[in-house]
């Protein structure tokens, strides 16, 4: 394991993982200083809008704010139908960083993501928790979810997200975080088309021009990943 780990890390020094380092890097500093120097404290925003999402109190919030907080639920969960999938030609597994991500968004992924072997083919049996993520019933409650937040969203003023974004930490940082994890999407979404032998340039135009909606048309009507652990250890009939 340190030696696949120590390998992986001097591979993903070059470019563009090199890039995902920084970001991964620059992010949480960024972070740091917007919230203890560039802004004005919190007055207790954060906990209205995290109430207003547990109850689905849209109204106790600029809808544009509900609608980006809960989308920080959504695509860490598109990730997971992505990276769950990598098997043993990774250094590390990828379930600790995906729930890290429910709780701090591109930090927690973008260490998976930079460290990651990318090109590579899925090694090993498929796990039952891949047996049953490998179905269309995820992708689609995500998409319907994110289509209502988008109704949600579509009552809110601009202007007023801005004025927030300027004013309030959590608005300013989750809109980062929320760039950056739509930034990295797309290229998990191209790997996996490239082990599941999807060979459709449509899909990696609406990938990169519609991130998440692509990504969950396209998580929708994949075909099922290969079992090479379970091919490879049939015997002859």
């Amino acid at each position: 394991m340190a030696g696949k780990f120590s390998q992986a890390f001097r591979e993903s020094l070059t470019f563009p993982q090199n890039l995902v380092w920084l970001l991964w890097v620059a992010f949480p500093l960024y972070g740091f200083m917007a919230s203890n120097f560039l802004l004005p404290p919190d007055d207790g925003y954060t906990r209205q809008v995290v109430m207003a999402s547990l109850t689905v109190d849209i109204s106790a919030v600029e809808p544009l704010v509900f609608m980006v907080f809960n989308f920080l639920g959504v695509i860490p969960m598109t990730y997971a139908l992505l990276v769950l999938f990598d098997g043993d030609e990774q250094p590390l597994p990828a379930w600790p960083f995906v729930i890290l991500s429910f709780v701090v968004g591109a930090f927690g992924i973008l260490f998976y993501v930079a460290l990651r072997r990318w090109g590579r083919d899925v090694e090993g049996a498929k796990s039952r928790l891949q047996q049953q993520l490998d179905t269309r019933t995820g992708p689609a409650i995500l998409l319907i979810v994110s289509l209502l937040l988008v109704i949600v969203g579509a009552g809110g003023s601009v202007q007023s997200y801005v004025d927030l974004w300027q004013t309030k930490p959590l608005v300013h940082i989750m809109t980062i975080d929320l760039v950056l994890l739509l930034l990295v999407l797309p290229f998990l979404a191209m790997d996996d088309m490239r082990r599941r032998h999807v060979d459709a340039r449509a899909w990696r135009v609406l990938v990169v021009a519609v991130p998440l909606f692509g990504v969950l048309l396209y998580l929708l009507s994949r075909p099922k990943l290969i079992d090479r652990g379970a091919s490879s250890s049939a015997g002859p009939a």
